[in-house]
C-alpha cells in the first residue's frame, strides 16, 4: 500500500485498530492482489482530494467566490461528496487552529509535507478569529449540508457566506 494510502486508512480509522485493519482490508481486496495507490483508497473512502482541500480553504479565506465553488464543482463532478468537503475543512480548519496555537501539529503524521509547509504559511496569516468563525461556519454548514435535498447546493452557499465572511 503506497504511504499516501496509508495515511488516509490511518485518517479515517481516526484511532481505531480494528477499523484500520478492515478499512486496510477492504483496500486490499479492491486492489485484487495489486499494490494499493492512493487514488484507489480516496475512491474507496469516498474522499476529497487533500491537496485539493487545501486549495479550497486557501481559496476561501482569500474570499474567491468563482474560485472557490469551481473548485467544490470540480471535487464533485470527480466523485468527492460535499458532506465529506465540508468535514475535510472542517478537519483541515482544527488542524490549522492547533497549527496556530502550538507548533508541534505540524508533526502530524497523516499530513503530507506539501500540506504541512502550505498550512505553517496559512497559519501564519490567519487569526485565531477567522480561524474560529470559520470552525464554527463549516460546523453548522455540515448539517446544512447533511439535511439538504441537493447537498452540493447547501456547501456552494456554506462557501459562499465563508468567502464573504473572509
Amino acid at each position: 500500500v503506497a504511504d499516501a494510502g496509508m495515511r488516509l486508512i490511518a485518517r479515517a480509522a481516526e484511532g481505531s485498530v480494528r477499523d484500520g485493519l478492515s478499512l486496510l482490508d477492504q483496500a486490499i481486496a479492491l486492489g485484487a492482489g495489486a499494490p494499493v495507490s492512493e487514488v484507489q483508497v480516496r475512491d474507496m473512502l469516498g474522499l476529497a482530494d487533500r491537496a485539493r482541500i487545501v486549495d479550497l480553504f486557501d481559496t476561501i479565506m482569500r474570499g474567491d467566490v468563482g474560485a472557490a465553488l469551481q473548485e467544490l464543482r470540480g471535487q464533485y463532478d470527480g466523485g468527492a461528496d460535499p458532506s465529506v468537503i465540508i468535514s475535510d475543512l472542517i478537519e483541515f480548519t482544527h488542524w490549522m487552529t492547533r497549527l496556530k496555537v502550538a507548533t508541534s501539529a505540524a508533526d502530524d503524521a497523516t499530513v503530507s509535507e506539501d500540506e504541512r509547509e502550505r498550512g505553517k504559511q496559512m497559519a501564519a496569516q490567519l487569526s485565531i478569529q477567522v480561524l474560529s468563525r470559520t470552525w464554527q461556519m463549516l460546523l453548522k454548514g455540515l448539517e446544512e449540508v447533511r439535511m439538504a435535498p441537493v447537498p452540493v447546493t447547501a456547501a456552494e452557499m456554506i462557501l459562499i457566506r465563508l468567502c464573504y465572511a473572509a
